[in-house]
């Protein structure tokens, strides 16, 4: 979801990955990766994603639907 999502917001901002990397200091071949699903960022890489799309990052925990621990 996390690949989907980060795409989707790009795209809709209207931005290349290249120039997402330009605004961003992130390699074009890794927001590439991310977008493919084919690298875990951390926290602080989608932080600044984020600010690079004018956007929020929010990072939500929804309940489980088995109630195990």
């Amino acid at each position: 979801l996390l690949a989907y999502h980060l795409s989707l917001a790009r795209e809709t901002a209207g931005m290349t990955q290249k120039e997402l990397a330009e605004k961003t200091g992130i390699y074009q071949a890794d927001i590439s990766k991310i977008e493919r699903g084919l690298a875990n960022p951390s926290v602080s890489t989608l932080k600044r994603l984020a600010e690079g799309l004018n956007m929020n990052l929010i990072i939500t925990f929804e309940p489980r639907q088995d109630k195990a621990v």
